[in-house]
């Protein structure tokens, strides 16, 4: 199985995050927010949004990859056919923090399937 986002994972349209925000669900916690709502698709798609004055590019490129390191180490256990929109806030977050934030969201919103 192959483990990298494809250019079709993700959610690259302004449109697509409009309506996302617009009447997707949200979950979130400290430092962190999902936002999902199904697709019509066979798999999901995911991307990460920051919110204003998230510190300098350095940080914000850097929280921004340990998200997309954290969804491609798990889309495997996400329940398919999912938009995913994680918001992040600042904070003195380590990566192990960030995982731990993303898993108990997808755990609250449902999100993730046993095998």
């Amino acid at each position: 199985m192959r483990k990298n986002l494809t250019k079709k994972e993700r959610i690259g349209k302004r449109s697509d995050l409009k309506y996302i925000f617009a009447s997707g669900k949200r979950i979130s916690c400290k430092g962190a927010k999902i936002l999902y709502v199904k697709n019509d698709l066979a798999f999901n798609r995911f991307a990460v949004a920051l919110v204003r004055k998230y510190g300098n590019a350095v940080e914000r490129n850097r929280s921004k990859r340990f998200m997309r390191e954290i969804y491609r180490d798990c889309k495997y256990s996400i329940i398919p056919g999912v938009d995913i929109v994680v918001v992040l806030y600042p904070g003195d977050f380590s990566f192990s923090d960030r995982k731990n934030q993303f898993f108990s969201l997808l755990k609250r919103g449902e999100l993730v399937q046993f095998n």
